[in-house]
């Protein structure tokens, strides 16, 4: 797809009012430039844009594009200022586009029965694949069959599809791998976008530890057929020109956070499933390029676990011992019901389950053997700080331990949290535990990287925090020599390995 396309713009309620635009490629997205007006309603005069998205049909070149969630950025005024409610080509209008479909005219609500995408990354994930790369002087080839999952409502299908090229001089082949999602009650875009190619993205993602991007993304509408009786595909913001160039493997599969080709058909619906009441965990931890500052990116993780934890855990309705605070000062009188109210709900907070035991609790489930080995019997006071720098960023009370500023208390517990959320929501999902996993994690240098970390003391962090809760740490023994024998003067120490460098283990 090129650059920029011309052509007439409408909106669905008025067909009969086009007017000329270019549609452009942003880095973002896409931005609509219209020499005209559009009868929409585009805020007020004083430059207000608070206003739903709108969505915009247009024709470039005989093909129908829709766009749609769009948001008028600016309008220009021409010579003739009385036609602000008419019909004018007095006025330019500038749109920032959040999606595309070419192909066909459709809104928010258009259910599709199909959508079939393609993820960077996906090659290296998926373990039926058998090639990484084209190969020359392609002969006798044969694809490995789709694995199918049933869903709920629907299948989900993972295959791979070849590209051959053909010339006087080359003969090549590559792999594509291909997922497809079938759903007989349909699904919307946002839908697609939320409960299929997102948590496919993010599945992805983590297994080959590094940021992945969808494209190729097509749909198709129910009942909308070729006169062969072939399914008819729109395309959902088609790439701008070639795929994007598949990330090199680190790694040969399986992948260490993958499930394996035995496990998927019951992997792959309870990670939906999952992803469906996990959203924002999932979001948080997916493997991008994060933006802002150390402290911002820990609020961020730190508020996904405790979302994870609410998600998957049913919350107490009855809190005895501040009901038994509230009764009791109900009886020896002198305080008001509002006062009462708010002792029970201080009460409730405080012997609740705080955001420590929320901590805790994730850490716990990941069974004794990953939760040793990634925190090395430091789950408690890795539980303890993380909450107190949590609790101290988000509500700006006073800290004189000052650890919520301590770079390296930061870096540890934003990436530990974020370990911790992708394993449990990995674990949640029925990827196997115990020695098993472990033995995986140990060929993943990122979480390799985190179990050997020394950025963050975390026994030595809670003292500091709460010396009368938390004991002082004792110093690790040294190292003396096997033979007693040799003088002290005269013998060698056994040199000691320097812990690796915390590596995060995203970008």
């Amino acid at each position: 797809m090129g650059e920029e396309h011309h052509g007439a713009w409408w909106t669905p309620d008025a067909p009969d009012l086009r007017v000329p635009g270019s549609l452009t490629r942003t880095e973002d997205g896409w931005r609509l430039s219209l020499i005209g007006t559009l009868m929409v309603n585009s805020g007020g005069g004083d430059g207000l844009r608070l206003v739903p998205p709108h969505t915009i049909w247009g024709s470039c070149q005989g093909v129908p594009y829709t766009l749609l969630e769009c948001f008028l950025e600016h309008d220009v005024q021409g010579p003739d200022t009385s036609a602000t409610h008419i019909p004018s080509d007095q006025w330019t209008m500038a749109w920032r586009v959040g999606q595309l479909v070419r192909g066909g005219e459709i809104t928010e609500s258009t259910r599709f029965s199909v959508a079939e995408f393609e993820i960077t990354g996906l090659p290296t994930w998926w373990p039926p694949s058998g090639l990484r790369g084209p190969q020359a002087r392609a002969g006798s080839y044969t694809a490995p069959d789709d694995v199918t999952i049933p869903l709920d409502d629907g299948t989900i299908s993972i295959g791979v599809r070849e590209n051959r090229l053909f010339g006087r001089r080359v003969r090549s082949l590559r792999e594509r791998v291909v997922v497809r999602a079938h759903r007989g009650a349909g699904f919307t875009l946002d839908e697609v976008e939320r409960e299929i190619v997102g948590p496919m993205r993010a599945l992805v993602a983590i297994g080959v530890n590094e940021p992945v991007s969808v494209f190729n993304l097509r749909v198709v509408p129910e009942g909308h057929l070729t006169e062969d009786g072939r399914p008819r595909f729109f395309a959902v913001d088609p790439h701008n020109g070639e795929a994007p160039e598949e990330p090199w493997p680190s790694l040969h599969a399986p992948l260490p956070l993958s499930p394996s080709l035995h496990d998927l058909p019951s992997f792959i619906p309870a990670w939906l499933k999952l992803a469906r009441r996990c959203s924002v965990p999932l979001e948080a931890v997916e493997p991008r390029r994060r933006s802002g500052s150390l402290q911002l990116q820990l609020l961020e993780i730190v508020n996904a676990a405790e979302t994870l934890h609410r998600t998957l855990h049913v919350e107490p309705t009855e809190h005895p011992l501040a009901q038994r605070v509230r009764d009791a000062l109900k009886d020896s009188g002198g305080f008001t019901s509002a006062e009462r109210r708010n002792v029970h709900d201080a009460v409730k907070m405080f012997v609740g389950i705080t955001l420590e035991k929320r901590l805790l609790a994730l850490a716990e489930e990941l069974g004794p053997d990953v939760r040793e080995w990634l925190l090395n019997s430091t789950a408690a006071p890795w539980a303890f700080v993380t909450a107190r720098i949590r609790n101290a960023l988000s509500h700006g009370f006073t800290a004189p331990d000052e650890t919520h500023e301590d770079p390296g208390a930061l870096a540890g517990a934003l990436y530990v949290t974020e370990a911790v959320i992708t394993l449990r929501l990995l674990i949640e999902a029925g990827l196997p535990s115990g020695p098993a996993l472990t033995a995986q994690l140990g060929r993943h240098p990122g979480m390799r990287s985190l179990a050997q970390q020394s950025i963050a003391d975390w026994p030595a962090l809670a003292h500091r925090i709460n010396p009368d809760q938390w004991p002082q740490p004792e110093p690790e023994p040294e190292h003396t020599s096997d033979d007693e024998s040799a003088p002290s003067d005269g013998g060698h120490e056994t040199p000691q390995l320097a812990p690796d460098d915390l590596q995060p283990p995203t970008p």
